[in-house]
């Protein structure tokens, strides 16, 4: 045996202590590996479950087609078969890794229709159904791929859902994927040679693009003996390498004229026939001195603070997040004064990286971010004030009701004591927010509720007494006492309610504000009272009352006058009759003095 065949017979009999012998030895597949993960197909009829346990043995599951791109995966690795693996219809048709159990039903308004992915997970961004799966939970339900690689155009792959054990149903075959955590590239050769790739699930082929981390690649350059033996592993700084530095089957005879000598970028001619691998600009050589990796630029972390290095061809640059800009030294960042924008309706805090609006007392934040403001209703919250409350833009008034007083808090309202300014003609009892008058026994109430008068219907005639107001105030109509939530006739009547006052849990109507010196209002809890339109007319009519009686009094008084002059006259008429008559008979001489005299005044 010749040391090259002994180093093969050593190289597949270490393949097999180490992987061990592949569940398909005796079947044939095809593989595909991209980015993390590989995908396998395998052919012969098994039913589902034997399918996954295969996959899952070599540390695999059933292929997932979550996304498009895992779609297009699968696409480039059915685009590798043969046509002659189509089945009688022209189709071909694998297992995947998706089912339904026993006793799970068919989920119209669910992407996957019940259906859930032997990695677990039931939903999907991807789903490529041929008809909708049988509506049945009697059964459990396995789904296989179907592949026309006759389509027009690009070949279509499809979904459709069957029995997992029938026989006469069980595809052709059944797809696997295994992951990993990188990939290496294609080893790339100097001069004439082979590579084979065995990968960790135990699969040999020379066709891989990209080989997973794990496997291991056995090199045979011509006209010498097997070799090198190369694995695939990780770097110190990150990504995947081979074990062994180019480049492989080097002659210089070749140089770089074969395959470029294996670089991946540029081969240099060197004297004596020798040739080495260079990067372009921004590229670094591999440890391999083959391939070439961007240079990690970032790596030093060049940029300070918040800002973040993004690597670029020949360099790198910083860019700030949001809120930050750019500083002048180019590798950090300075806060953005968003205030002087001016994006709040009130105040504006500038903060690092951001910005806060604040608003005046009596107003909250409103909006989209709170950049607005929006008054606050504080009579709604609370109850602020006693009885009354107004609300006003940032602020609130207090108010009370007629017959109370704010106190010096502007809050609370006190009972206004009416009796002090004497407004009844006898007897005055103060009330909460109003008062009531009082007569003597044998007196009745005016109607005006502030009078008295003799007797108890004082509209009656010839029942009133004198009046004990001042000459020419009105007397009202007959009626009860002082109802509260009116005045007296001196005052003027209670307005209406002011619709913009707002009266506070517990409290009264709410009614226009009245100032502090109002002498009667409703007590708590009483509606205000419109004065009656027939109580309006009384006062004329006892004006009207008082006006004749007084004509008839200063007529009687006349006429008792009148008389009384009358007698008196004929009183004295009679007197002097009777004076007359008794000096009838006699004769009146007149002496001679007084008959001297009447004749000088004759003279």
């Amino acid at each position: 045996m010749t040391k090259a065949s002994m180093g093969i017979a050593l190289f597949y009999l270490g393949q097999v202590l180490l992987w061990g012998v592949p569940s398909w030895a005796s079947e044939e597949a095809e593989a595909l590996c991209a980015q993390t993960a590989c995908y396998t197909i395998h052919w012969g009829r098994h039913n589902w479950m034997d399918a996954q346990e295969k996959c899952k043995s070599n540390g695999g599951n059933l292929v997932t087609m979550k996304s498009q791109e895992e779609a297009l995966h699968v696409q480039d690795l059915l685009a590798k078969l043969p046509r002659r693996e189509a089945g009688p219809e022209g189709q071909v048709r694998l297992w995947i890794g998706l089912h339904r159990e026993k006793g799970k039903c068919y989920q119209q308004h669910q992407r996957l229709k019940g259906f859930s992915w032997a990695t677990g997970g039931e939903e999907t961004d991807y789903t490529s159904w041929l008809r909708e799966p049988r509506e049945t939970c009697t059964g459990r339900r396995c789904v296989s791929l179907h592949w026309n690689p006759t389509a027009p155009g690009s070949s279509w792959l499809g979904w459709a859902d069957g029995p997992c054990n029938v026989s006469s149903a069980r595809p052709q075959g059944y797809l696997c994927k295994f992951s990993f955590q990188g990939m290496c590239r294609q080893l790339a050769l100097a001069g004439p040679g082979s590579v084979t790739y065995t990968t960790p699930f135990g699969l040999d082929s020379a066709s891989l693009a990209a080989v997973p981390f794990g496997s291991q690649a056995a090199v045979s350059c011509q006209g010498r003996a097997p070799g090198p033996f190369l694995v695939c592993r990780a770097q110190a700084g990150g990504g995947f390498e081979w074990s062994s530095p180019g480049p492989l089957c080097a002659s210089p005879r070749y140089g770089c004229a074969y395959s470029n000598g294996g670089c991946q970028h540029q081969c240099l001619e060197l004297a004596g026939g020798s040739f080495r691998c260079a990067c372009r600009a921004g590229y670094l050589l591999g440890g391999d001195l083959l391939s070439c990796s961007p240079v990690d630029y970032c790596g030093a972390q060049p940029c300070r603070g918040p800002a973040e290095c993004r690597g670029r061809p020949g360099g790198f640059e910083c860019r700030c997040p949001a809120g930050y800009e750019l500083a002048g030294d180019q590798v950090s960042c300075a806060d953005v004064d968003e205030c002087l924008g001016e994006p709040c309706q009130g105040g504006c805090v500038n903060t690092a990286g951001s910005f806060a609006c604040t608003c005046p007392p009596g107003y909250e934040p409103a909006g989209p971010g709170g950049r607005r403001c929006r008054d606050v209703d504080e009579c709604a919250q609370g109850a602020p004030c006693a009885q009354l409350c107004t609300n006003t833009p940032g602020s609130f008034l207090c108010a009370c009701r007629p017959g109370y007083q704010r106190d010096s808090d502007g809050a609370s309202c006190r009972d206004v004591d009416e009796c002090l300014g004497e407004p009844c003609q006898e007897r005055c009892v103060n009330q909460p927010g109003s008062y009531q008058c009082l007569c003597p026994p044998g007196w009745a109430l005016a109607p005006n509720g502030v009078s008295c008068l003799s007797g108890s219907s004082p509209t009656t005639p010839g029942s009133a007494a004198p009046s004990l107001r001042p000459p020419g105030e009105e007397e009202p109509a007959a009626g009860g006492g002082h109802p509260p939530g009116t005045h007296p006739a001196t005052e003027s009547p209670a307005p209406r309610s002011d619709p913009t006052l707002r009266a506070q849990p517990g409290g009264a109507e709410p009614s226009t504000l009245q100032p502090a010196a109002v002498s009667s209002a409703a007590g708590p809890g009483e509606p205000m009272m419109e004065p009656d339109a027939d109580q309006a007319t009384d006062g004329p009519k006892l004006l009207l009352y008082y006006i004749l009686g007084s004509v008839v009094v200063i007529l009687l008084l006349m006429a008792f006058a009148l008389g009384l002059l009358i007698y008196r006259k004929r009183k004295a008429k009679e007197e002097k009759k009777k004076a007359r008559s008794a000096t009838d008979n006699y004769c009146w001489v007149l002496e001679q003095a007084e008959k001297k005299a009447v004749d000088n005044d004759y003279r």
